[in-house]
């Protein structure tokens, strides 16, 4: 088992920034006096990401180097591979923001990067060996990253590189080609990816490094290669820009917490994205790097800035994410209902608090309810709340069950929310915005063959029995047979395995608002279309399932 999830190599200095004048001057006087370079920015990122870092570095013993360890302390990560040497300069940064564009231009006193010897990995080995990934920045001398690519590519330990000095890895030096095909990944900007692969065609590069090779590009956003297509990131509005030191380091902490988390390339470029635009509010490279928490919030307000409704969606949001927690207090007490199914405490403790807060908020609205409203009509500006959708999986402490809601208003459903807690899946739809699963945007783009179908019946299996029975022959017989079928009877779990692509089709029986809206919503905003079949609904991503069923 891996001690560490991130190891760092690289350097730490003391950032000096100075902001420019009115006049276009700059003062002689640093505004901010900070610990700071590329290694400790990126180490300081990733830990605030949540992941367990470990740094391999060389500072000189001195005051500065001691602020050095003590905010790299200060900030959770390791410095086990950190040594401390008598007589050896610090590196410095003074920084320079530009007072309209809010870009910087640096320089830089070298020194103790400079002193950085292969003999250090060989003295950290362990600390490489028991880390799930390496970042590297290629600012060390080259023989020094060249043997610690070298190192990680033959003990298979992937290795990220954020090439600040793309010269050293130019491909047209011998070797080099080599070199990058040892490495794991490379977060570049355009103009290091210039330098890297002599050429201004960034598509043709990225092309050549599929799923490895991301390259930022400022206003134009982000870019890869998934090997399939080009997958273009636009870049994110943000207002009150103050500084952009350390944007990139952002960005790329990130992004190596969200791989080694097995997060997929695509989502954790999209969350890398935003934490670098977040860290641009802050002055200083390490102010404004987002925790965890701080970060899923910020990408959460931004998808609905502009979102009509997003005071009411932001205000239940944060209710659904604090009332999974507190039933964790609460016994399982079960009961029977009239119509002999389940509920639970939780249920009832769920319904009454979430109608509680809201009648807070908007003291006129409407509900209908599972548990306490479930005659009540749905008129303009009515809450649809199911507390728990899967009473008898949450009974059995199962993952199939969830907490979900939908907000219809001017006689449309807005938003919906369905929250699957022991999954930790976050998915919500806005009106005309789309539907995100934590906080990622999704939708419907590829579709399937019947022979890669998975196929989940959704509702009771006793509902409209024979109707199913007689789709399930069909579904099975050798010449049209599906690759799987399954049956949860949660339709949290069927609608939010649909849209994140567990199943290909779903076919469902149940009729009652509070278990089918939020999650219609959700497939409506993700891009399927539903499909009458008599009594029963299908939503499918196989055009020739859905036209074989309907025939």
């Amino acid at each position: 088992m891996k001690k560490y999830d991130i190891c760092v190599f690289g350097g730490c200095s003391l950032d000096m920034t100075f902001f420019q004048n009115e006049d276009g001057s700059y003062p002689t006087v640093p505004a901010v006096c900070v610990p700071g370079g590329k290694g400790s920015n990126q180490a300081v990122a990733a830990s605030r990401a949540g992941s367990k870092v470990v740094m391999i570095s060389r500072i000189g013993k001195d005051e500065t180097g001691y602020a050095i360890l003590d905010n790299l302390l200060k900030n959770g990560v390791d410095i086990s591979g950190v040594d401390i040497v008598d007589g050896l300069s610090n590196d410095s940064s003074k920084i320079y923001v530009e007072n309209n564009s809010k870009d910087n231009h640096i320089t830089r006193e070298i020194g103790a990067i400079d002193s950085f010897t292969t003999d250090m990995i060989e003295k950290n080995k362990d600390i490489i060996l028991g880390s799930k990934m390496v970042v590297a920045q290629m600012k060390a001398p080259k023989e020094v990253s060249v043997a610690l690519i070298n190192f990680c590519h033959e003990n298979n330990i992937p290795i990220t590189v954020t090439p600040c000095r793309p010269d050293k890895l130019a491909i047209s030096e011998a070797g080099n080609a080599e070199l990058i095909d040892k490495i794991s990944y490379i977060t570049a900007n355009k103009k290091e990816c210039e330098t890297i692969f002599g050429t201004s065609d960034i598509t043709k590069c990225i092309k050549k490094y599929p799923n490895k090779l991301i390259v930022t590009l400022g206003d134009k956003g982000v870019t890869y290669y998934d090997g399939k297509k080009v997958q273009k990131f636009d870049p994110l509005v943000v207002e009150n820009i103050v500084d952009t030191t350390g944007a990139g380091d952002t960005f790329n902490g990130n992004l190596t917490s969200l791989i080694v988390k097995d997060v997929p390339l695509k989502t954790a470029i999209e969350k890398a994205q935003f934490a670098s635009a977040m860290k641009l509010s802050k002055m200083s490279a390490q102010a404004g790097m987002p925790k965890q928490d701080e970060l899923e919030e910020f990408i959460r307000e931004y998808n609905s800035r502009v979102f009509f409704y997003r005071n009411e969606f932001n205000m239940i949001y944060k209710r659904v994410e604090k009332v999974s927690e507190d039933i964790k207090m609460l016994h399982r007490t079960i009961t029977r209902k009239p119509d002999k199914t389940f509920v639970t405490e939780s249920d009832i403790f769920i319904e009454n608090y979430l109608i509680s807060e809201i009648k807070k908020h908007y003291t006129t609205d409407n509900f209908v309810t599972e548990e306490n409203n479930p005659t009540n009509e749905i008129t303009d500006r009515t809450w649809v709340i199911d507390p728990i959708d899967g009473t008898h999986h949450y009974m059995k402490n199962s993952i199939f069950w969830g907490i979900q809601l939908a907000f219809v208003d001017k006689g449309e459903t807005q938003f919906s929310i369905i929250y699957l807690p022991k999954l930790g899946e976050m998915y919500y739809a806005l009106k005309d915005y789309g539907t995100y699963l934590n906080h990622i945007k999704i939708s419907f783009d590829d579709e399937v063959t019947i022979d890669q179908c998975c196929v989940e019946f959704c509702g009771s299996i006793h509902k409209l029995f024979e109707e199913k029975s007689a789709i399930l022959k069909k579904i099975t017989l050798e010449d049209i047979k599906v690759a799987n079928i399954m049956h949860i009877n949660a339709c949290c779990t069927g609608f939010t395995n649909l849209i994140s692509g567990r199943t290909d089709a779903m076919i469902l029986s149940t009729k009652k608002p509070w278990d089918i809206l939020p999650g219609m919503f959700l497939v409506k905003e993700y891009g399927l279309d539903l499909v009458k079949l008599n009594n029963l609904e299908l939503y499918s991503k196989c055009s020739k399932l859905t036209e074989y069923l309907t025939k």
